[in-house]
């Protein structure tokens, strides 16, 4: 009986220690990289046609610059592709850039036709002294509407 014991005691040991060295790594696995703690990107239909984009970024620490380097409208085509239809850039579009920050959130109107469909590729960008990154998500899909 002592020997079950002393296994058991073993095995259950053994299985904690295992149990608490996969609780960092499942913590580690949440963080989007070394640079970006969160992104995100979401897409809204808007009344007569217009389609509204979020994008959200969060780096891991301050950053030099930190947001949003280009956000590429994609609108569904005859053939059931998706055609680029209008690119804003961190040049051509104010506030897509923070500078010495942790946080951006840019937000974005864009025209669209009614009955198309619509989705966002975003690139996000964060810069430090050690180097850069930048991550690439695409926005759900959405349909321009009219609403009275």
């Amino acid at each position: 009986m002592k020997r079950f014991t002393r296994r058991l005691c073993g095995l259950i040991s053994a299985l904690i220690l295992t149990a608490a060295l996969l609780v960092p790594m499942a913590c580690a696995a949440v963080q989007a990289s070394a640079y970006f703690a969160v992104t995100d990107v979401v897409a809204y239909a808007e009344e007569d046609g217009k389609i509204y984009i979020e994008a959200d970024v969060c780096a891991t620490r301050t950053m030099e610059e930190v947001g949003v380097k280009s956000v590429t409208i994609y609108e569904k085509q005859s053939d059931g592709y998706y055609d680029e239809v209008k690119t804003y850039t961190r040049y051509n579009t104010s506030g897509m850039i923070s500078t010495n920050n942790i946080h951006n959130f840019k937000s974005l109107t864009y025209q669209g036709t009614i009955g198309k469909k619509y989705y966002a590729e975003v690139a996000f960008y964060a810069k430090n002294s050690e180097g850069n990154e930048t991550l690439y998500h695409d926005s759900n899909v959405v349909t321009a509407v009219k609403v009275p």
